[in-house]
């Protein structure tokens, strides 16, 4: 059997698990909200539409002065961070299973043909090149280089200026796997990809070669679906470190430089986490949301939001963000974990991870919906 065919029924193996596996019964509606303490005050600041649908692996990224996003339906938009209006806004001509990826001057997404498009400054077509496969996570770009992830778990390296192909990188994977959109941290010359059996590997940006693999989490138990442990979200640097979580293994941080374990803790998560000088944050599987030190030592734990499908959340300042299934940004204290306010949108689930430059957050519904916020 093919790795492309099998990491297909792999992922409608885990479909049709439905929420009961990784969020919680979807027949059973979340507890009501417990009262925020209003404790911050969160200014809403504008909220556009891209006109089409969204979901997993379309999140949008806040650079500089601009945010940019895409939808299914083709949309892509980068707008004014401060106001939301656009200073472009095109349609691919194709539907898209992921975007945005983009450094400021390159933004590319995925279509669902197989091919990965990039845009110019001006959101002009720089070019198309064929990834031979379906993409789910948004694509990276930086140094140069665009990294894209392809269902099957191979990572593809394409020239940022002319979209040559540079190099393909694939490990063998194991007989299930998520169907997750995990990302790909970069820094100057090197990647850093989480795969599916809770591996971490470094690759070499100028030729893809292996700099180090290692394993986050082991799988455990006896059947195939006990024994998913893939990485989700993205992996995350902050200053030596490289931070990840796991469905059915461990959180933790490695060593930049040698894949090395700096801490590592049994965890389920199913959307990733976010980390900052104090320590990691991370929903876990049934929705807890746990605090780490920088040291791994255990901290708060915010119990209240059970079944509410939390997205991967984002550390800004003194409050943590999160979204949920019905639409609510949702801000914890960041050195206690409990809820200092909530913010509505449109009512669409917020499956993204939010982004932020500065003091401004912007949020990206499953409806298309863009929603930015002050914060303190």
């Amino acid at each position: 059997m093919s790795r492309l065919r099998r990491a297909a029924i792999a992922g409608a193996a885990i479909a049709a698990l439905g929420a009961c596996s990784l969020f919680g019964s979807s027949r059973t509606p979340p507890d009501p909200l417990p009262v925020p303490s209003n404790a911050v005050r969160i200014v809403p600041a504008w909220n556009a539409s891209l006109g089409g649908r969204s979901g997993i692996g379309f999140a949008p990224v806040a650079i500089g002065d601009s945010v940019w996003a895409a939808a299914q339906d083709g949309t892509v938009a980068r707008l004014n961070l401060d106001t939301g209006r656009p200073v472009w806004r095109v349609s691919v001509g194709k539907p898209l299973t992921a975007g945005v990826g983009t450094d400021g001057a390159t933004t590319v997404v995925a279509a669902r043909d197989g091919t990965v498009v990039a845009l110019d400054e001006q959101g002009r077509t720089r070019w198309t090149a064929p990834a031979n496969g379906e993409v789910v996570t948004a694509p990276a770009v930086a140094d140069g280089v665009v990294l894209v992830r392809t269902t099957d778990n191979r990572v593809l390296a394409f020239e940022a200026d002319s979209g040559r192909r540079r190099w393909a990188f694939q490990r063998q994977n194991p007989p299930l796997v998520l169907r997750n959109s995990g990302g790909v941290a970069m820094i100057p010359g090197a990647a850093f990809v989480g795969m599916p059996g809770g591996r971490l590997v470094a690759l070499a940006l100028q030729n893809g070669a292996p700099r180090w693999d290692v394993p986050l989490s082991q799988p455990r138990g006896t059947t195939e679906l006990e024994r998913i442990a893939d990485v989700v979200g993205s992996p995350l640097i902050i200053g030596r470190e490289l931070c990840a979580a796991t469905y059915q293994g461990r959180i933790g941080c490695v060593d930049l430089a040698s894949g090395g374990p700096v801490w590592l803790r049994d965890f389920s998560s199913a959307v990733g986490l976010d980390v900052d000088t104090r320590g990691v944050v991370a929903p876990d599987a049934d929705d807890v949301v746990h605090a780490f030190d920088r040291s791994g030592a255990p901290g708060w734990q915010a119990k209240a939001f059970q079944r509410r499908r939390l997205s991967a959340p984002l550390i800004v300042g003194s409050v943590v963000a999160l979204g949920d299934l019905e639409g609510n940004v949702l801000w914890l204290s960041r050195t206690e974990g409990a809820l200092a306010a909530v913010s509505r949108t449109d009512g669409k689930p917020i499956v993204a991870p939010p982004a932020a430059v500065g003091a401004l957050l912007v949020v990206q519904t499953s409806g298309g919906g863009l929603y930015a916020f002050r914060t303190p």
